[in-house]
């Protein structure tokens, strides 16, 4: 009897081993099933069109785009509703939101504006046709600077030009001193060391001077005009004073440092506290030497609508400072600013010596 129960259980535990065997395989197919076809959906159009690229998603409001791009809102409003440069999706509050795409976007159309074109012409393009666009433009206006016509400048330009292909920078030191001493300075200045620098940076943007040839030849220039800043510096306790620097996100320049000896040579009495300053910063400076002048460099075209702010802010807070002027390769940008907080712009350093010598006979 034992027996024939024993079977019994025995048979009893086989059906149920085969049935979870049947079991294990059903499951097994309906799971490859599954990741086939989340494999097959992943490839198809739709399954990439789930993987959303950040780039092309909004989610930028019109204030960012405003700093990013340097674009006033009005703008950016225009070219959206009259010439569709850009369309924008309205978050939950109903308020405009914007990619990094339409970023990229605007901020090509604004460098073609800049080299001539109107936005009616060149709103409809796409980012690869635009792109090609500037880059045309801005290569074929590159070359910003003139060789010098007289002779003992036209001379030690082109032997200065000699040194920095061949990049001896022994060679290029001696020319630059022998220019400081046949010079004067306001023509070591504006008749050779700025065209000379414009060349430098121009030629190394076309490509026909490497990246270590121009970083060679501006240290040598830099080397030179610190050294003749150094040698007009002297004690001018009884003369008004002003303050250099620049904002925050602005590197220093060559060009700064001519507009350093330019003030030195009018007879300003000059503080100079480097690049990347904080705005509050520059007030405190401007406030505690008590300067009447402040002299700001602008020389990188991100974050205008930020910078508009802090200048207004040492405008407003800085004591005993009666104007400030604002030089750079940007400088234009604040235009605006001329008529609103009487601020003067210097787009070169011949109108920048002008306005020192007019405001320090005002002072004086």
């Amino acid at each position: 009897m034992s027996i024939i129960n024993m079977n019994k259980n025995y048979t009893k535990l086989l059906k149920s081993v085969i049935v979870c065997r049947k079991l294990d395989k059903t499951l097994t197919k309906t799971m490859e099933s599954i990741i086939i076809d989340n494999n097959e959906s992943e490839k198809s159009p739709n399954g990439l069109q789930m993987k959303e690229d950040l780039s092309a998603k909004p989610r930028h409001l019109i204030q960012v785009v405003n700093r990013r791009t340097g674009l006033s809102s009005d703008v950016i409003r225009v070219w959206e509703k009259r010439y569709q440069a850009v369309v924008s999706h309205r978050n939950d509050t109903n308020r405009r939101l914007y990619s990094d795409k339409d970023i990229d976007k605007l901020t090509l159309l604004k460098r073609a504006i800049a080299a001539g074109r109107r936005i009616g012409d060149i709103a409809a393009l796409s980012y690869d046709d635009l792109f090609e666009l500037v880059m045309g433009d801005e290569s074929s206006s590159a070359v910003g600077y003139k060789r010098p016509s007289t002779g003992t400048i036209m001379e030690l330009f082109d032997e200065s030009v000699s040194c920095v292909k061949e990049m001896n920078s022994w060679k290029l030191d001696n020319v630059l001193s022998n220019a400081v001493a046949v010079l004067s300075t306001n023509d070591f200045l504006i008749e050779f060391i700025k065209p000379l620098t414009n060349y430098i940076h121009d030629e190394c943007s076309r490509g026909s001077i490497r990246y270590a040839q121009e970083k060679m030849s501006k240290l040598c220039i830099r080397t030179c005009l610190n050294n003749l800043y150094l040698r007009l510096r002297s004690s001018k306790e009884d003369c008004p004073r002003l303050v250099i620097a620049s904002l925050l996100s602005e590197h220093e320049s060559l060009d700064t440092i001519m507009h350093l000896i330019v003030a030195q040579n009018v007879g300003w009495d000059i503080t100079y506290i480097g690049n990347g300053v904080p705005h509050d910063e520059i007030t405190y400076a401007a406030s505690n030497v008590r300067a009447q002048l402040v002299v700001l460099a602008v020389n990188n075209q991100r974050d205008i609508a930020r910078k508009i702010y802090e200048i207004k802010h040492i405008r407003d807070n800085a004591e005993k400072t009666e104007d400030i002027i604002l030089i750079g390769r940007q400088c234009n940008e604040f235009r605006q600013l001329t008529n609103q907080l009487n601020i003067n712009i210097a787009n070169d350093l011949t109108s920048f010596r002008l306005t020192l010598e007019r405001l320090y006979s005002l002072i004086r």
